[in-house]
């Protein structure tokens, strides 16, 4: 008899006790009732042991948990869900109810996360049957177009694309927010044939439009630049009565100047005043960066001028626009003349405008102008932007001018840059060319006190530089310190310091070099081996060039052309 009770299972034992003493209907509810106290308590679930409830917890208790607490506290019931195990899921249907009940409560954000949070757990889960059925009333009107943003909150945009018409054919069709969202979605995309059925459901469903619809749509229609069906669709829009705003003829103008059509884009923008939508800033600033585009320059600061007097106050953009036209144009003067009135009228963010007019003086090389002009903007308390510091950096190393390079690095850090490994390695690079290795080690002394640490090419600039000015010893103390910092030599560093040692007269210490780097790193150099054998033929006896051949060749390197000639030498000046 009991070896019979031990093989039934304990769910089917416990389904035998009576109500009051069976625990997964004393789990149902003990959760119900604290989740009706946790939300007497300003919404704020208090934490439950899930560790002794989860052996009675199924799908069947989640079931009874929810349709007892989530009608009259959803919240805490949803956050109750969430807070679950992997190995206990909600289901679709649990999360449908908790919905609907959210949204009748007008808490539509979390009806939303709800939504979202099916989305996620069950992405194959075809969401609109569960939420159309999920409560024995009328589904509520906002689920529709909840569960499309949802779903194009996870980028599921093809699923939220059907799930829109689906549910406008139902006749639960989404709401205007919703069929927005999607249309810029789908624009954004340039799925515009789904746009376009998308906007005529929105019309069979009886959805009213409003401006955001429009101007989505006239956007979408000016991204497949198709601006002039624009035109006509903002005229038949007009005849229906809808009255577009500054939003959408600036759509338009965007459209007209990106395909070129700049004529089309004056008149609509001479039309804007006698239609009752005065040009805005970005108005403005459209039909400017499009003149500028066309050469125009003039007529842009025309409208420029015609939009202060106007009233209307240009920002950094506008600026930029007339700058970067001005800067490409090679009118320069101009440039720095209109950054120094944007300065002065107090325009915070010059650093774009200040790039572009630096830039533009580094492409010609009129560095010392620009310099002229960067050292009393920063006595104004103007921070010069780390890309401008950059360009002018590297014009002033171009140019051969390391210290004034070194200079502005120094004010770069005054004004709390960090400057980057490029940086120093362009330094250090000209003052090695400019043969000043002392100030080449500073630098990069000093870039290792603001924790930048030297790569290969810092290394290799300065090893080089000290070899090449007689100082190879010092080269190869670089290169001991380059190695104990990670970074690996390679051939060109050990050409630099065999050949800088054959050029002292000392080949010893050059060969000493040729062996270490075949056994240490296993490099064989023949520009290193062809010098070494040729400073050896050059200066020593037959029998010694001989000799460290011989040792050449045990160390693997193969005799070409050039060690050839160089024996060759040696063998006729002993001869001779």
């Amino acid at each position: 008899m009991s070896k019979a009770v031990s093989r039934i299972p304990s769910s089917t034992l416990t389904s035998l006790l009576p109500r009051a003493l069976n625990p997964h209907f004393a789990v149902v509810d003990l959760v119900a009732t604290h989740l009706a106290a946790a939300a007497d308590d300003a919404d704020e679930a208090k934490p439950v042991d899930l560790a002794r409830l989860l052996p009675y917890l199924g799908h069947d208790e989640l079931t009874a948990v929810v349709l007892r607490a989530g009608h009259s506290h959803p919240l805490p019931t949803l956050r109750f869900l969430l807070a679950l195990p992997p190995s206990i899921q909600p289901s679709p249907q649990h999360f449908a109810f908790l919905a609907h009940s959210l949204a009748s409560s007008r808490h539509f954000s979390h009806a939303l996360d709800a939504l979202s949070h099916l989305a996620r757990l069950h992405p194959g889960h075809d969401a609109l049957p569960t939420l159309l059925f999920a409560s024995p009333t009328a589904p509520h009107p906002s689920l529709p177009g909840l569960l499309v943003k949802a779903l194009l909150r996870h980028a599921r945009l093809r699923d939220a694309f059907r799930a829109a018409l689906r549910a406008a054919a139902a006749g639960a069709p989404p709401d205007a927010a919703a069929f927005n969202a999607l249309l810029a979605a789908l624009s954004r995309a340039g799925r515009f044939d789904e746009l376009w059925a998308a906007r005529a459901a929105m019309v069979r469903a009886g959805v009213r439009p409003d401006a955001r619809t429009f101007n989505t749509l006239v956007a979408a229609l000016c991204r497949e630049e198709d601006a002039e069906r624009a035109q006509g669709f903002l005229e038949e829009l007009e005849e229906q009565g809808f009255e577009p705003d500054v939003v959408t003829y600036n759509t338009l103008l965007a459209g007209y100047c990106r395909r070129g059509r700049l004529q089309d884009a004056l008149r609509l923008f001479d039309v804007m005043p006698h239609r009752r939508v005065p040009p805005d800033l970005v108005s403005h600033t459209i039909l400017m960066d499009g003149l500028c585009k066309a050469w125009r320059l003039n007529d842009a600061r025309r409208m420029f001028d015609r939009m202060v007097q106007s009233g209307l106050c240009p920002d950094a953009v506008v600026y930029s626009v007339l700058i970067t036209g001005y800067c490409n144009e090679g009118r320069l003067r101009e440039a720095r003349s209109l950054l120094m009135e944007m300065v002065g009228s107090g325009v915070s963010a010059v650093a774009f405008a200040l790039k572009i007019v630096i830039e533009g003086h580094a492409k010609v090389g009129k560095l010392l102008t620009c310099l002229n002009m960067v050292a009393p903007l920063r006595k104004c308390g103007v921070v010069i932007p780390s890309q401008g510091y950059s360009c002018l950096i590297g014009a002033l190393c171009d140019d051969m001018r390391p210290n004034a390079a070194r200079g502005l690095l120094q004010w770069m850090v005054e004004d709390g840059h960090s400057p980057r490994l490029q940086m120093y390695n362009m330094i250090v690079d000209c003052f090695c060319r400019c043969d000043n290795p002392k100030e080449a080690l500073d630098v990069k002394a000093e870039m290792i006190s603001r924790e930048v640490k030297p790569d290969y090419d810092t290394y290799q600039a300065l090893i080089t530089c000290l070899c090449r000015l007689g100082r190879s010893l010092d080269g190869q103390s670089v290169m001991l310190e380059m190695i104990q910092s990670g970074s690996q030599p390679n051939e060109a560093i050990c050409a630099a310091l065999v050949c800088g040692f054959c050029k002292e007269g000392d080949p010893d210490r050059a060969e000493l070099i040729v062996k270490s780097f075949v056994l240490d790193f296993h490099i064989h150099c023949n520009e290193s081996y062809n010098a070494l054998m040729r400073t050896y033929c050059e200066t020593r006896s037959t029998a010694e060039s001989l000799a460290l051949q011989d040792r050449m060749l045990e160390l693997g390197f193969v005799p070409n052309s050039e060690t050839c000639r160089s024996i060759i030498y040696g063998l006729s000046k002993g001869l001779g």
